[in-house]
């Protein structure tokens, strides 16, 4: 069964473990959508990993990991990610990059700085120039990853967008980019990548005939979708389930199964709207026991609760067939937990989410609260073992948002994972 794992907040839902702890059961990973802006946190041999491009699918070797044209690729950056994992023993052999994939180029983070430091409004950007190069897609005038294996094409390609870059950085005020160096360097990186390089779509498409089972993954959540999210605090790309189609070449019957991953509070990084945010001490501790600073940057994470108005715009949206559930641990010593419920605007009561900021900016959150369970939860491992407040809590998300929880994290390890035979 072909099944996409979408994060269903703004993103860092844990999406890392919960990929990791469904890879075994597929043939091939996909990674869809975004650039190295996201980090996915696993736990290998007992080691923490941070992958920001790699898709999970690279500790299985019996499994394909694919990055799609979707994904926008620094190739510096995953050369360096590569190298990480084959220190880790990982051998990538499983590893194919597409040759459609647009590529982060030096100027692209250059003209992050400069746009998240010059607009009015700031969006608190990563500043490694994923906004640029999908910008460069639309604007057709990116260059690719197959571009690198041609080095009369790249270069012809490279000097022709400096030219256009500089002549804009030279507007702000900004040093021009030295060409050469940023050529030599991002062919060589080519000439690493070659083997890994291929038309993915066609690979794909191969697959699904031959009834491999597929698992996508994307990266942010779907709160940050350019199109269905809080814009203008959004990523560049689309986060939800369209993204799978456009990112991937394939069609909507490809897909048979949508999982949801959600904490089971929320956070966010970044600028933007969030309804539900906790600036208390409530808010601290959930961020010290949630260990929430952000996996790419270390940015601490803003934290509040459950917003169950999100998680069901978010749930129809994609279309979730299933919730998993993460970070309950995090809320076991709580003797009570507040779930927003409802949005209040000039004293009218809402269930329906604005996408757009600037409504979202004008509600209060309506809170409904539930007792805690206040028992550690990390070395349970069936639902027979939660205690019963937990089993209401879970109940009562079920309800609000139409979608049952298949899968529980209990902690960071793999094992600390509960299927609940919903």
């Amino acid at each position: 069964m072909n099944t996409v794992v979408l994060g269903l907040q703004w993103g860092d839902e844990g999406k890392g473990k919960a990929i990791d702890y469904l890879a075994g059961n597929f043939d091939v990973v996909v990674r869809f959508q975004g650039g190295h802006n996201a980090g996915h946190t696993v736990y290998y041999q007992g080691k923490r990993v941070v992958l920001h491009v790699l898709p999970s699918g690279i500790f299985y070797p019996d499994c394909l990991a694919v990055i799609a044209h979707g994904v926008v690729v620094q190739p510096l950056q995953l050369i360096e990610e590569i190298r990480n994992a084959r220190s880790l023993g990982l051998s990538l052999q499983n590893l194919a990059l597409s040759a459609n994939a647009p590529l982060i180029l030096p100027f692209h983070q250059q003209l992050d700085i400069v746009f998240e430091d010059s607009r009015y409004q700031r969006i608190g950007t990563t500043r490694r120039g994923i906004g640029p190069a999908y910008e460069d897609v639309i604007g057709r005038r990116a260059l690719f990853v197959g571009d690198l294996l041609q080095e009369s094409v790249f270069r012809k390609k490279f000097a022709r967008l400096a030219e256009y870059y500089n002549r804009l950085f030279a507007a702000y005020g900004h040093p021009a980019v030295d060409s050469e160096p940023a050529i030599t360097d991002y062919l060589q990186a080519g000439e690493f990548l070659r083997p890994h390089v291929c038309d993915t779509t066609a690979l794909l498409q191969r697959a699904c005939h031959e009834k491999k089972q597929l698992l996508f993954e994307g990266a942010q959540g779907s709160l940050l979708d350019i199109h269905l999210g809080t814009y203008p605090f959004v990523t560049s790309s689309s986060t939800t389930i369209a993204g799978v189609f456009s990112g991937t070449g394939l069609s909507h019957k490809s897909v048979d199964h949508v999982i949801g991953i959600s904490k089971a509070y929320a956070t966010r990084v970044g600028e933007g709207p969030f309804p539900s945010e906790l600036q208390d001490d409530s808010g601290r501790r959930l961020r010290e026991r949630g260990k929430e600073y952000g996996a790419t940057t270390g940015r601490p994470r803003r934290v509040g609760w459950l917003d169950l108005v999100a998680l069901k715009h978010a749930v129809q949206v994609n279309g979730v067939d299933a919730l998993f559930l993460t970070k309950l641990d995090v809320l076991d010593d709580l003797d009570e937990i507040p779930v927003a419920v409802a949005y209040e605007v000039n004293g009218v009561r809402s269930e329906q989410f604005p996408c757009h900021a600037d409504a979202l900016d004008l509600v209060t959150p309506v809170y409904r609260v539930l007792p805690g369970w206040q028992k550690t939860l990390g070395a349970m491992e069936r639902m027979n073992d939660l205690p019963q407040p937990l089993r209401a809590y879970l109940d009562f998300i079920e309800e609000f948002t139409g979608a049952k929880i298949s899968h529980l994290s209990v902690g960071g390890e793999r094992r600390q994972t509960i299927e609940t035979g919903r």
